[in-house]
This record gives C-alpha cells, sequence and structure tokens, in this order.
C-alpha cells in the first residue's frame, strides 16, 4: 500500500512517515493510526508478537497508553535536542533503595488530574508541556518527563517499547548500559534501565547522551520518568551529573491515594 506524504501544519515541510514532531520547525505532529503490530515492533519480540493476539480490548488499551508515553518523551527531546547543553539526568542512578538525597532548593510540584500522581521538581526548570497526564520539563542540562498511563502490560515490556520507538533519524547508536538498581517511585519498586547514544538535533549535529528509564505500577496507573543529557562519564559513573536531583524526584514522588 502507497504511504502517502503528510506535511507540517507549521511551516509546510514534508512529515518523515511515523515522526510525531516536524523535523524542520520542531512543531508536534498528531500521530497517524496505524496498527498494533507495526507501533510496537520490538527489536526482539517476534514471540511476544503472537502472544499479545486474542484480546482486542486490551491490545487498543496498551497502544494508547504506549503511544502516549512515546508523544510525551519525543516533545521534551525535541525541546532538549535544541538546546543541545552539557549535562546530565538521571532517575534513582544506581541504588534507589533508602539513602540521604540533597532537597531541591526550591521547588515546584506538578499534579496528575488524570491520575493523581504528584511529583516535586526544580522551580528552575522549564515546563515544555503539560496536561492531565505527563509533564515535560527543561533542566539546565537536559530534559525529563514524566507520564502516567492506564495499561497492564509488563514493567520490562513498557521501557522497550519507549526505546524502540524513539526516532531512528534522532536517535542513533543506541545501548543498554545496563539496569538501574534499587529503581522506584515513592515506596513502589519498579523497574529501571540507563542508556546511551547518540542524539541528532536540528542542526544535524550529533551529541553522545546517557539517558535513563523507569518504570512503576500501583493501583492500575503505570508512570514512566524518562530523563537524558549530555554524557559525562569523564566525572559521573552513570554518566549524568544531575543524578540526585532525579533520585530526589523518585523519592518525593507521591502516588494516588
Amino acid at each position: 500500500m502507497a504511504v502517502q506524504t503528510r506535511f507540517c501544519g507549521s511551516c509546510g515541510a514534508p512529515l518523515q512517515a511515523g515522526a510525531p514532531f516536524c523535523g524542520r520547525c520542531g512543531a508536534p505532529v498528531a500521530p497517524t493510526p496505524i496498527p498494533i503490530y507495526n507501533q510496537y515492533a520490538y527489536p526482539q519480540a517476534r514471540p511476544r508478537a503472537g502472544r499479545i493476539g486474542g484480546d482486542r480490548t486490551t491490545q487498543i488499551a496498551v497502544a494508547i497508553g504506549l503511544l502516549a508515553i512515546l508523544i510525551v518523551v519525543t516533545v521534551g527531546i525535541t525541546a532538549f535536542a535544541i538546546r543541545n547543553s552539557t549535562g546530565s539526568v538521571l532517575p534513582c542512578t544506581s541504588n534507589c533503595s533508602p539513602k540521604i538525597v540533597t532537597p531541591l532548593p526550591a521547588s515546584a510540584t506538578y499534579r496528575s488530574s488524570q491520575f493523581g500522581f504528584q511529583v516535586d521538581y526544580s522551580a528552575n526548570w522549564t515546563v515544555e508541556a503539560q496536561d492531565g497526564a505527563h509533564i515535560d520539563l527543561g533542566t539546565s542540562m537536559g530534559s525529563v518527563s514524566v507520564a502516567g498511563a492506564k495499561v497492564s502490560t509488563p514493567l520490562d515490556q513498557v521501557i522497550q517499547g519507549v526505546v524502540s520507538g524513539l526516532p531512528s533519524a534522532n536517535w542513533q547508536s543506541v545501548a543498554l548500559v545496563g539496569s538501574i538498581k534499587g529503581a522506584h517511585l515513592a515506596d513502589q519498586n519498579g523497574l529501571g534501565a540507563l542508556y546511551s547514544a547518540n542524539l541528532v538535533g536540528s542542526n544535524s549535529t550529533a551529541t553522545k547522551v546517557r539517558f535513563a528509564i523507569i518504570a512503576a505500577a500501583k493501583n492500575g496507573v503505570t508512570v514512566i520518568m524518562f530523563a537524558v543529557d549530555p554524557a559525562d562519564t569523564q566525572h559521573f559513573v552513570s554518566g549524568m551529573p544531575e543524578g540526585q536531583l532525579f533520585d530526589y524526584m523518585c523519592t518525593v514522588f507521591r502516588w494516588s491515594s
């Protein structure tokens, strides 16, 4: 079937198939509905594609939830790529079990009207976008997004789905660095992974980055925290200098009661 070319509503540039934002001006693009089996084609998930079948309602719920997470991530990443600074971000760097974290000097709070969770963040950070389900923040060095969704997908598949959905034109040489030990949101244990990549910005310049994803679920709500920064492996084991700030966000995160 021939693919119909779409054009940006802001600048008129041709859009890459499946792109969540315009490659020229960065304007968000309404996602085009695509079949579940194409939307979530995990790199090593041929057996999983067969297991998803059966319950059409569950398929649709999973698709909508992961698509929402992908949109949240790409909006935050676009802002970061344009800013193209140096630094790092990491939720729960390595050992996030009970430990002393440094409180933010001044904080603001995001409250999800759709899912009821709350998260504190630095008042010096910039709110790039937010609605009832998510918030995208520009930090002093990179960006972070926190998003909720009503999905029952296993957390490892949620993380893999976010990574697989990153636009390959911008995200290159993506590689798993390792798991994040003790990953959590508030008192809820979750799963976390740390990745390295080359992020191509709007000026076609590639920046070496580290990004971290933490996923946790409670009371039927799955929350994803996605953080990215230019890599600094010389001074930080994780390669993400702002790691403690995101440890703090994980610690003070509050689920809906």
